[in-house]
């Protein structure tokens, strides 16, 4: 049975060789699409992230701890706009309720 650093190094070695293909632009990691720019960055849903940044949220989404995977989207969905977009509408959700219920009392 492996231990969880030898999990993560050879998930990181994989991920290496990946960067280092030419035939395979995208891959899937835990629901995230993983595609490499001309310029050297990595995409993830359309964010733009260095090599370094997609190394740590790749080993932040394969991770077994799910703060660490929650993290990873998080980080994933801010750099993407959609956690503002969340945060919007969840605002104007509270709005609404602040505004039926002070309208009902």
């Amino acid at each position: 049975m492996r231990t969880e650093p030898e999990e993560k190094y050879l998930l990181l070695e994989d991920f290496e060789i990946w960067l280092k293909t030419n035939f395979i632009s995208k891959i899937t990691v835990k629901g995230h699409y993983f595609e490499k720019t001309e310029d050297g960055n990595i995409l993830i849903d359309n964010g733009e992230f260095s090599v370094e940044e997609a190394e740590a949220l790749f080993l932040m989404l394969t991770s077994k701890n799910l703060l660490e995977r929650i993290n990873a989207n998080l980080i994933i969905w801010e750099r993407n706009g959609l956690l503002i977009k969340i945060l919007i509408i969840l605002s104007l959700l509270a709005l609404i309720f602040v505004l039926i219920r002070h309208c009902i009392f």
